[in-house]
């Protein structure tokens, strides 16, 4: 599905859920009352480009745990 401008999406991806603001480049995943803030290397098109950016971030996340 395309990424239509002046939208979100909101995923959720290993457990994580991850804010997107359609059409920039940062991705913020909710932490309770500070969310971190992730930049993305290239602005996605699609919900699957968001969702396979995501997935990179979270599995990166997992193996600090």
């Amino acid at each position: 599905m395309e990424l239509l401008p002046n939208c979100y999406t909101d995923l959720c991806i290993n457990g994580k859920w991850f804010h997107y603001d359609h059409g920039e480049t940062a991705v913020f995943m909710l932490n309770g009352s500070s969310p971190l803030s992730f930049e993305l290397d290239t602005m996605p098109t699609t919900e699957g480009e968001l969702e396979m950016h995501l997935t990179c971030i979270s599995e990166s996340l997992v193996n600090k745990e």
